[in-house]
């Protein structure tokens, strides 16, 4: 990808809603999943859809995706995995040490643009879920959730972050 210095990432506001639905649901583990969209001339993500995978962990402090389960939702977006998200429900909005390794491996070593979002907790579960996630999307932009690309020449870089214009939530939660 063309490093641009300006590049930056815009979530639509039905991807937003769906991604805090995810972590929400799934509270108590590092919820995982590929953000859909597409990057555009200029290197800058476009995020359109989530796509929530199963952490194969369960953990509240690492995730990683099964990779029949990657390679399945490659194959059903072709072209349109740009990225991947997980949550940290107990830790700060900033990557860890292995969040740093597994980046710089997939974005400088395979050579996979990908962006990476990172949405920190706690996920109080107490009020409905709707209700929390409501509640975040007032809030819009969160400092809760950070961008980064690994670059080959300058490292691990945090990307802005533009939301798209909010909607009303019509998925009902469970």
């Amino acid at each position: 990808m063309r490093r641009n210095h300006k590049e930056e990432v815009s979530i639509e506001a039905s991807a937003y809603e769906s991604l805090l639905l995810d972590v929400y649901k799934r509270h108590q583990i590092e919820a995982c999943g590929l953000l859909l969209g597409t990057i555009d001339n200029a290197g800058n993500w476009h995020v359109e859809d989530t796509h929530p995978m199963s952490n194969i962990f369960d953990s509240p402090v690492y995730f990683e995706f099964a990779p029949e389960e990657l390679l399945s939702a490659d194959l059903a977006y072709p072209g349109r995995v740009i990225g991947a998200y997980h949550s940290h429900p107990t830790g700060l909005a900033v990557a860890s040490r292995i969040d740093h390794q597994n980046m710089k491996r997939v974005n400088a070593e395979e050579h996979i643009p990908w962006v990476w979002l990172i949405i920190s907790g706690p996920f109080d579960h107490s009020p409905s879920l709707l209700q929390q996630v409501q509640r975040r999307l007032q809030r819009i932009p969160d400092t809760s959730i950070v961008a980064y690309h690994y670059h080959e020449d300058e490292g691990l870089q945090r990307i802005p972050i533009q939301f798209k214009e909010q909607t009303n939530i019509t998925t009902e939660a469970q």
